[in-house]
């Protein structure tokens, strides 16, 4: 008897694929799968923004507290005959509640010292709003450094710490 080979039943399509039939379900579970990759990397993308406009919004805040350190020490220099007079204990009353920002804010008639202090407390309560600040005079040494406190998103205390010598 001679050998004849089988031949399988595999029904081929034209294309040499296998039958449209016979592919139930894996066009579906293909794109399904794509579809999770592209919200994962799309959820990626949304954390990294959201970093990104955080660090940012710090940035922001330092860059203020670092203007406002170097105002009141342009002040400073301004009326360098008395720097003693701008020394402020962190719980000094004039600015140690926090503050509030008056946009129309105009200095009594008082010091040219506690004038410029007036005037940079309101500063510092429109642009860093619950600051704190220390502002201490070294008077043998007339060092002035100015301290800058502040939250930031629930996070810990960010100082800013500038000092020079009038």
């Amino acid at each position: 008897m001679p050998v004849t080979p089988t031949m399988t039943q595999t029904s081929k399509h034209r294309s040499g694929l296998a039958s449209p039939r016979h592919q139930s379900g894996l066009g579906m579970i293909e794109i399904l799968i794509t579809v999770l990759v592209l919200a994962i990397g799309i959820l990626g993308v949304a954390s990294t923004q959201v970093v990104s406009l955080q660090m940012n919004s710090q940035s922001q805040s330092r860059s203020q507290a670092v203007l406002l350190a170097e105002d009141l020490l342009d002040r400073i220099r301004a009326n360098s005959d008395n720097p003693g007079d701008y020394a402020l204990a962190q719980d000094d009353a004039q600015g140690a509640d926090g503050g509030d920002c008056a946009t129309s804010f105009v200095p009594a008639n008082a010091t040219v010292a506690a004038n410029d202090i007036a005037a940079w407390e309101n500063s510092l309560a429109c642009l860093l709003p619950e600051a704190e600040r220390t502002v201490a005079v070294d008077p043998l040494t007339n060092v002035v450094t100015v301290t800058i406190d502040w939250n930031q998103n629930d996070q810990a205390m960010n100082p800013v710490v500038v000092r020079t010598q009038i």
